[in-house]
């Protein structure tokens, strides 16, 4: 009698609980300048997935490189996120470099002007890398490529 209550329990835990794909890569967005200075620029943005899955696991950012205007700028690696049940959710993408390292046809002079030039202008964005989701033993990449455009803005 213990042996079929086990297996009763057993057959209702690995029928109960729906593993059937890997949560759904959706896109980036809201990516926004959160700051722009002359020593640093701070750019947010969300990666959007939905699980449609009773089972969560953990997403991790490993090796996920950002180019503005065809310059690398960063490489993001980040903490394992929970990956919520039956939900759609974001990750939070965050990247601050140095506006030199894309303006360095900017002159000698007054760094006001220097910033002003800088100010307003519009940045060719570029996400390119690896998500990793992971459930145990199981894992699966998600290849990022996406582009977008901002505009650098004084805060």
């Amino acid at each position: 009698m213990r042996k079929i209550c086990y297996l009763l329990f057993l057959s209702f835990i690995t029928f109960s609980c729906s593993f059937t794909e890997k949560p759904e890569f959706i896109n980036i967005e809201n990516v926004r300048v959160q700051s722009a200075n002359l020593s640093k620029i701070v750019i947010n943005a969300d990666a959007v997935f939905e699980n449609l899955n009773d089972i969560g696991g953990n997403l991790e950012l490993k090796n996920l490189e950002v180019f503005a205007n065809n310059v690398k700028v960063s490489t993001i690696n980040s903490k394992k996120f929970n990956v919520p049940i039956k939900d759609k959710f974001s990750i939070p993408i965050k990247v601050s470099f140095s506006p030199k390292q894309i303006f360095d046809d900017q002159k000698k002079g007054l760094l006001s002007n220097i910033f002003n030039s800088i100010a307003n202008k519009e940045v060719v964005l570029d996400y390119k890398g690896v998500i990793t989701y992971s459930l145990g033993d199981f894992s699966y990449d998600y290849n990022i490529n996406y582009s977008d455009k901002v505009v650098l803005k004084k805060r």
